[in-house]
């Protein structure tokens, strides 16, 4: 149910101090919403770019698949994953992560234990686990950013659409009700006037 507009000047005012700050506001959320599809689209674009490099790099492995088997039993220790550095950096009031770089563990290994491709092998892969981290990262900023997009553009439409149209309507009938008021004492304060001077007209003719 809508709030029933009271019809004074006091609301009035009130009225038009809202509009005020929906007005002020509405310049900055556009300019928040803006930000947010120009750091959409540069996010996007490196997505497709980290994806096709790792797609490159999977190819190249793909072709390695038999020292793969040989290395089976080691080389799960050797792109074991430790840390994942990330940063936090402010998008038009959000944070998002922005990837650094990932730490494996390093295990202690004998050079004559291993065939002789092992440290390539180990290279190749860590290359290619690099890129799909910085692809989970720049999916998860992606997310973050399309939240902080949809969020700014619904009360962008709440503003434009509700509000401040809301306001306006409330506003004019509030003037529109404050006229007739004020037409209507004045013509309260013509008739009464006139029936004091007919009043005084017949006492004086007395």
């Amino acid at each position: 149910m809508a709030e029933r507009i009271k019809l004074n000047k006091v609301t009035l005012r009130e009225q038009k101090q809202k509009l005020a700050m929906y007005e002020r506001f509405l310049p900055a959320l556009e300019a928040r919403k803006q930000q947010f599809l120009m750091q959409l689209a540069v996010v996007r674009k490196e997505i497709q770019e980290q994806e096709a490099v790792l797609n490159e790099k999977m190819n190249a492995i793909s072709l390695w698949s038999p020292l793969y088997w040989d290395m089976e039993g080691m080389l799960p220790f050797f792109i074991h994953i430790r840390e994942v550095k990330i940063i936090w950096r402010n998008v038009a009031g959000l944070k998002v992560p922005e990837f650094q770089s990932v730490i494996f563990e390093e295990p202690h290994y004998s050079l004559f234990a291993t065939p002789y491709s092992f440290d390539q092998v180990v290279q190749k892969t860590r290359e290619a686990i690099f890129i799909r981290e910085k692809t989970l990262v720049l999916k998860q900023e992606e997310h973050i950013l399309s939240e902080g997009f949809r969020k700014t553009s619904q009360r962008i439409n709440l503003y434009e659409q509700r509000l401040i149209p809301g306001c306006r309507e409330a506003i004019r009938k509030i003037a529109v009700y404050l006229q007739d008021q004020q037409a209507a004492a004045v013509g309260v304060a013509k008739v009464a006037k006139a029936l004091s001077e007919e009043a005084s007209y017949y006492g004086v003719s007395r």
